[in-house]
């Protein structure tokens, strides 16, 4: 199975397209008020593509962990907000409302359907729910990265019932995570943060090929310091990963900066400067837990950054939820902006620390998070079929 653009469907005209997007979209508590629509903006340039070639489209996506249906997650306020980003009347309807394909045409031009999860054969891929959705059209359109390394009856089963293409922005994730694999300029360094080591550990596996180094904060890095030994109090660890970590460490030549292990802050800078894995050398701690990286390492980190030609960062470097904790990630961001770098940035929330900063061309935000890291240690991808490629 392999992945087409969009752009490369010569006939749309009067076709019915069923366009997956990402709808998950965080909401303000106990509210439905949207908070980021910043993976509902990715979706609109192929939303527009497909209705200027004169495209039937139907849209279709998530929202939240629902167990059955849930009027709290309803698409309704998504579907409220899409149309007056779009300026144009979407119809809001249940799947099985929509007459199918054979049916006698219609002129509605854009509608969309209610949350996917609300009914149990999405998340089991399941095919006879993929084989209902793909009944509805003539074409299939994945424009949800983010959720593409899932196995879920929209993004992979109903590949197999219809002819599958790539969405724009798709297209732009797939060329910009690529080409960090393929040809990356060197010095190349990967940030990893956040708390589950978990998937991280694979991304820092694939990367020790390829990247010349791999700057460690948040929780993750908390794993790897008590796999070392070194005292992290009750700061948040995994502890299920620690033999896992301490395998990872094996494979690096200087694993961190040298710490003895009864002490909180004796680092060793001229290992840590041959190190390929560096792990923080200075902590901001509260209540006994390490809550940020502290100011040796943002200037460490910061030199390492300014001399990188390629840049990947995924998870924030502390409890940045906290202001108090979020300067070491704030301070990675700005040289980050000041970089003239190629700069690939998702997942782990992330992105929010750029929200309302201006940034150049040479700076990728991707749309997903768990995709994302998955795609970069070379998994393959349900939602972009067997071959992670797209042609244009």
């Amino acid at each position: 199975m392999r992945i087409n653009s969009v752009k490369s469907i010569k006939n749309l005209q009067n076709k019915r397209v069923l366009v997956r997007c990402d709808f998950d979209l965080p909401l303000k508590q106990q509210t439905t008020k949207i908070i980021d629509d910043t993976r509902l903006k990715a979706c609109v340039p192929t939303i527009k593509y497909l209705l200027q070639k004169g495209a039937r489209v139907i849209l279709m996506g998530h929202l939240g962990r629902p167990k059955g249906v849930d009027e709290k997650l309803s698409l309704l306020p998504v579907k409220n907000k899409l149309e007056k980003i779009l300026g144009k009347k979407i119809v809001f309807t249940d799947w099985d409302e929509i007459p199918r394909r054979s049916a006698p045409r219609n002129d509605i031009s854009l509608r969309m359907l209610e949350n996917l999860r609300f009914y149990t054969g999405e998340e089991k891929n399941d095919k006879n729910f993929a084989k209902k959705l793909a009944s509805l059209a003539a074409i299939y359109v994945n424009e949800a990265f983010a959720v593409s390394h899932r196995s879920a009856a929209s993004v992979a089963a109903i590949q197999n019932y219809l002819p599958s293409y790539a969405g724009l922005h798709l297209e732009k994730e797939i060329d910009n995570l690529s080409a960090i694999l393929e040809n990356p300029k060197h010095p190349m360094i990967l940030i990893i943060g956040g708390a589950k080591i978990e998937t991280k550990l694979p991304v820092i596996k694939e990367f020790q090929k390829i990247a010349d180094q791999i700057l460690v904060g948040g929780a993750v890095a908390n794993t790897f310091l008590k796999a070392q030994g070194v005292e992290v109090g009750k700061s948040l660890v995994d502890e299920k990963y620690i033999n896992e970590a301490k395998k990872t460490l094996k494979n690096f030549q200087f694993p961190i900066f040298n710490f003895q292990t009864n002490s909180k802050f004796n680092p060793r800078p001229d290992r840590g400067q041959n190190s390929k894995l560096i792990l923080p050398a200075d902590f901001v701690w509260k209540n006994n837990k390490i809550l940020d990286i502290g100011s040796k390492t943002i200037k460490f980190y910061c030199d390492i950054i300014k001399k990188a030609k390629t840049i990947v960062w995924n998870g924030p470097l502390g409890y940045f939820e906290d202001k108090k904790f979020a300067i070491g990630t704030q301070e990675i961001a700005k040289e980050i902006l000041k970089s003239e770098a190629k700069v690939v940035i998702g997942g782990g929330d992330t992105d929010k620390i750029l929200q309302g900063k201006k940034f150049g061309s040479n700076i990728f935000i991707s749309t997903g998070g768990g995709a994302m890291l998955e795609f970069l240690a070379g998994k393959k991808l349900p939602g972009l079929g067997y071959n992670q490629k797209i042609n244009h």
